[in-house]
């Protein structure tokens, strides 16, 4: 019963490298280098890549401030 099921190591490589090979048909080669495992670009950016980053850091260190801010203002803290 298991002299039937078991496979030879020589069919595991062989369909490991027909479906490997199938599956770079499809999706191509994968890009090598720097950066080149990133889901964003880094290089040649019309807009630098710091510049929304620390934008988007920024309001969000900004946004508790801003929020208690209104808050106290709507409940009449700053009125004089």
């Amino acid at each position: 019963m298991f002299a039937r099921t078991r496979l030879t190591s020589q069919q595991f490589t062989r369909n490991f490298q027909t479906s490997s090979r199938s599956m770079n048909k499809i999706f191509g080669t994968p890009a090598e280098g720097v950066y080149s495992n990133l889901p964003f670009k880094v290089k040649n950016r019309k807009i630098p890549l710091s510049v929304p980053f620390w934008g988007i850091l920024g309001f969000f260190f900004a946004f508790p401030f801003l929020a208690s801010y209104w808050h106290m203002k709507k409940a009449g803290s700053f009125d004089q």
